[in-house]
């Protein structure tokens, strides 16, 4: 099953927005380190996407779209993203960022 438009503004909206409020993330696994902080939002989504060993790609090796990915690819992603932003003490306030979210398109 394809992921929903509303799923994938979820990702673009509230999880992205989360993640570039931090300003230093170490993945240790990969021996890297970026700066989320300052990256614009469609950079920031490319380097997520290729750090995440498991994430879906093409026969040229490039990562899908958010918007072909199926949505067991699209929660395992998620998942990918919460581990390292715990890694780096720093936790996903998901669910009141995408209440505030859904909040604010009603207003």
């Amino acid at each position: 099953m394809q992921i929903s438009y509303n799923f994938n503004r979820f990702m673009h909206g509230v999880v992205l927005r989360e993640i570039k409020k931090i300003r230093y993330l170490k993945i240790s696994g990969l021996k890297i380190a970026i700066k989320p902080f300052y990256l614009s939002f469609d950079t920031l989504k490319q380097i997520l996407k290729y750090l995440d060993e498991d994430y879906p790609r093409k026969k040229d090796g490039k990562p899908f779209s958010y918007k072909e990915l199926k949505e067991l690819d699209f929660l395992r992603h998620i998942a990918f993203l919460e581990c390292i932003c715990a890694e780096n003490g720093y936790t996903l306030n998901l669910e009141k960022e995408y209440k505030d979210n859904l909040d604010n398109k009603q207003q």
